[in-house]
């Protein structure tokens, strides 16, 4: 009985995540979001890894297969859009992901789990140093709602396994550290 519960919880995280991106879409469309396409670019690819990683362990791939369909969805909108910035922030954070890949090539399906929920929080880094220089750009609301869907996907989890809450762990960072620098009130400086 208590699987079905979880497994439903699961479900419904990932449908939350979801959903997220909805609202997400609409701003972006209404050029009130700016978001960082390269952020979104790597998240698509490693919620990819966590999510294959995931479904061979048996584990809990809801969140991830959502985010998968998501972050395409946000990327390929915001080429669409011609919102694509690449700096050395994005070229430092693309090398850092390659590292966490390579590690999974060499570790198997659980350094698959662990190597890319760690790259995406790495991969947060774009994200959070444009929510952090335009914090009202940024739709805090968003990621609240991506917070919920991780905590649901963590309190979800049929054990503590990482193939059943590493993922959602780390995703509960990220959105911590993006919805803080949203929410940071920047007061200008006094000059002396």
């Amino acid at each position: 009985m208590q699987d079905n519960a979880t497994d439903a919880l699961q479900l419904i995280a990932g449908l939350v995540a979801f959903c997220a991106y909805i609202p997400l879409t609409f701003a972006i469309l209404r050029n009130t979001a700016s978001q960082s396409f390269a952020a979104f670019l790597l998240w698509g690819m490693l919620d990819g890894i966590a999510m294959v990683g995931l479904i061979f362990q048996g584990g809990n791939f809801w969140l991830p297969l959502s985010n998968v369909l998501g972050t395409a969805t946000i990327a390929s909108l915001l080429v669409i859009k011609k919102q694509v910035d690449w700096t050395w922030i994005e070229t430092l954070t693309s090398t850092l992901v390659l590292i966490c890949m390579i590690i999974w090539f060499f570790t198997g399906d659980t350094g698959a789990i662990v190597s890319s929920s760690i790259a995406l929080v790495i991969a947060s880094i774009p994200q959070m140093v444009d929510t952090y220089r335009r914090p009202k750009e940024t739709p805090v609301l968003v990621y609240m709602i991506w917070l919920i869907a991780n905590l649901l996907s963590f309190l979800a989890g049929k054990e503590w396994t990482i193939k059943e809450r590493f993922y959602p762990a780390c995703g509960m960072i990220l959105c911590l550290c993006i919805i803080g620098a949203g929410l940071m009130q920047r007061t200008p400086r006094k000059s002396v």
